[in-house]
């Protein structure tokens, strides 16, 4: 059966193997002719079904000569999230954590600063650890048992000025490992820290406006 889809839109359908690199950057619209032929999609011959944000399945199609899967299905085979960035037309895949990651808040809490530990969102998605106003700071004690930590950075969502900047600081036993700047409009980053069995861990934020508040998710480390 042959349909036709009006409207390519670069980067919400991905072929059958995901590759790094940019592939196109078409923008506009235009008129295709894609095969559907019940194809079907195995992970460790079982048969699947890949769904879209809303629980609906959705069908991979073929395009000259090429099999078309959704982003989201797919990466939910591969066991990893998906999130949609309309502002800037963009997809992006995290891995998710793995079963040999920890959850910072539940071996290290932290022992000293200006923490608020209520749930929050980021580009609309739920998280759960904590998050900080401007000057506000977290101090955790490692003791030397980790190597390396993972979380998502944001400005929380209703609690940003858009003229606004923040300035987020990692600091390992009194020395500062990483610094990175991000805009209240950035969309969530995922960040990785080498740990290098520190004892003690710093996370600082500063920024130009009281009102803005960075929340830090899925903390976990290893």
């Amino acid at each position: 059966m042959k349909k036709r889809l009006q409207g390519l839109i670069a980067g919400v359908l991905i072929g059958a193997t995901i590759t790094g690199g940019v592939v196109f950057a078409t923008i506009g619209t235009q008129t295709i002719e894609v095969l559907y032929n019940n194809i079907k999609v195995y992970k460790d011959n079982v048969l699947c079904e890949l769904k879209d944000a809303n629980g609906t399945v959705v069908e991979p199609f073929i395009y000259n000569g090429t099999t078309y899967m959704p982003v989201r299905g797919t990466a939910n085979l591969a066991g990893m999230d998906v999130t949609w960035d309309g502002r800037t037309q963009s997809v992006y895949l995290w891995d998710e954590i793995s079963a040999d990651d920890t959850y910072l808040m539940d071996v290290c809490p932290p022992y000293a600063g200006n923490v608020y530990t209520d749930d929050f969102k980021l580009a609309g998605k739920l998280y759960s650890v904590f998050s900080l106003y401007r000057g506000d700071y977290s101090l955790f004690n490692l003791n030397g048992k980790y190597t390396s930590l993972n979380m998502m950075v944001g400005p929380v969502d209703g609690y940003c000025d858009i003229d606004d900047e923040a300035t987020i600081k990692i600091i390992l036993d009194n020395k500062t490992v990483k610094i990175f700047d991000m805009k209240v409009t950035d969309y969530p980053t995922l960040i990785s820290v080498p740990l290098n069995n520190a004892l003690q861990m710093r996370i600082e934020y500063q920024s130009d406006y009281n009102t803005t508040r960075i929340g830090f998710g899925n903390i976990t480390v290893q």
